[in-house]
């Protein structure tokens, strides 16, 4: 995800700022430059990434734009210019500034981080650009009707929601805002132009359990199928709560009896429009002790981002993967796969096959508490990378480290503690790889070069 603007400009200034123009693309054979400011295409004023992609869709474009350094009182060029359906203008432009979360959630994440991590981990964004862009998660509460209208104009789908209950006064008590919009109205309007949505239920057991997520299931299955699927997922708590509200957390025992409640929604879910619609993430499997489930008879697994059916992705491949490992390294060689108690029940059975298959290779699993956020995060993507060098340092000896892709911010491999990538391996001297979430992602970090 690009870098997006957070601070109020000063001033309405129409257009976009041209930040970079791609070589013999449409918009350098317009002539443009960086620093130019994009006003209109096909007299549609522009004010973000998705109208300059959406009204350049077309293949005859007239596009306005003011050359970079031009005075107050410059004159906008005018060009048109015709290109081939699928060829894109070739612009990137300044990102906009995010539209800002004013609830108050009993269960919000941003409320329980420490200090002193990286600035922007403390944004709650609520903006369904976002949404539409990178799939985050919007509760639709500060959609004004020019928001609507855009989306439903531009079919921006999917969108994704927060929902966690369709019953107003418990979203209210989750939200910590009053007088909100009952959520239901908004995604009949939504669905019933054409728009997808994706749906989330953060599970707070006391609150939007029982009845309530009875009631929910029941009123969100009546949109489907443009309510494509609903992910249950629980609540994550930090050891930073102290004042904040008190929350009962999802134990071994409630998962244990929360999921055979959940598949008997999804059965009746089935059995009135088709399809289960609701899913619970494969966390609530493994803080059960249970291996999740399968879902290969789905074409399409609903919400992978979310957790669901993230273990089951890791071992669909994994007979034709070992197949295509060496069965045998030249020496003798030791790696180390850092990941939390959460991470180790994940991959321990594929570490297992690995190590089975390929001799002179041994494979061990370091598993690390959660220093920042406390031991109730067991997400590996929320280590940060101080608990990457204690383990590095507490287990010497290894040939290799292998640390989770996800703890690391993609753009400048960043972990939460502001600790770079480069730093964690001058620091401990180590070989330290990143492995992804896929099993040949995490066969591939353990093997190459090694064989």
């Amino acid at each position: 995800m690009p870098s997006l603007t957070t601070s109020p400009s000063p001033a309405v200034v129409p257009g976009v700022t041209v930040l970079h123009v791609e070589p013999n693309s449409l918009g350098a054979r317009l002539k443009m430059a960086p620093g130019d400011r994009l006003l209109s295409i096909n007299r549609h004023p522009i004010s973000d990434v998705i109208d300059v992609w959406f009204h350049s869709a077309a293949e005859r474009l007239t596009v306005e734009w003011l050359p970079a350094n031009s005075p107050p009182d410059a004159k906008p060029l005018r060009s048109t210019a015709h290109k081939a359906f699928h060829e894109r203008l070739g612009l990137e432009v300044e990102p906009f500034e995010i539209k800002r979360c004013t609830n108050y959630c009993v269960f919000c994440f941003v409320h329980q981080l420490p200090s002193g991590m990286r600035r922007e981990l403390y944004i709650k964004d609520e903006d369904y650009r976002l949404s539409f862009l990178y799939g985050n998660y919007i509760t639709g509460t500060n959609l004004s009707p020019a928001d609507l209208k855009r989306i439903e104009t531009m079919k921006l789908s999917p969108i994704f929601f927060s929902i966690h209950a369709t019953d107003t006064a418990v979203r209210e008590r989750l939200l910590a805002k009053p007088n909100i919009t009952p959520i239901m109205p908004l995604l009949k309007r939504l669905t019933s132009k054409g728009i997808a949505i994706h749906a989330q239920i953060v599970l707070c057991p006391g609150i939007n359990d029982g009845k309530v997520l009875d009631q929910t299931v029941a009123d969100l299955a009546t949109l489907h199928p443009m309510l494509e699927s609903v992910a249950v997922v629980p609540l994550g708590m930090t050891s930073h709560r102290a004042r904040l509200p008190q929350l009962p957390p999802v134990t071994p025992e409630y998962a244990k009896a929360f999921l055979p409640i959940i598949s008997k929604l999804q059965g009746r879910t089935r059995r009135k429009v088709g399809y289960p619609v609701v899913f619970p993430s494969d966390e609530f499997f493994l803080i059960a002790g249970l291996e999740p489930p399968s879902y290969d008879r789905y074409p399409e697994i609903p919400q992978l981002a979310n957790g669901v059916g993230m273990y089951y992705r890791l071992y669909s491949e994994l007979d034709e993967l070992l197949e295509s490992l060496p069965e045998e390294l030249p020496s003798r060689r030791r790696v180390a796969a850092i990941t939390t108690a959460m991470g180790a029940k994940v991959i321990g059975r594929l570490v297992e096959r690995i190590n089975e298959r390929v001799k002179n290779l041994e494979l061990e699993i370091l598993t690390v508490t959660n220093t920042l956020f406390g031991e109730g995060i067991t997400v590996t993507g929320l280590l940060p990378g101080a608990d990457f060098e204690r383990a590095i340092r507490d287990n010497p000896g290894f040939d290799r480290y292998i640390i989770p892709d996800n703890a690391l911010r993609a753009w400048d491999k960043r972990f939460l503690d502001d600790v770079t990538l480069a730093e964690l391996r001058e620091r401990t001297g180590a070989e330290i790889v990143t492995g992804g979430d896929t099993a040949a992602d995490i066969a591939h970090a353990t093997l190459d070069s090694l064989s």
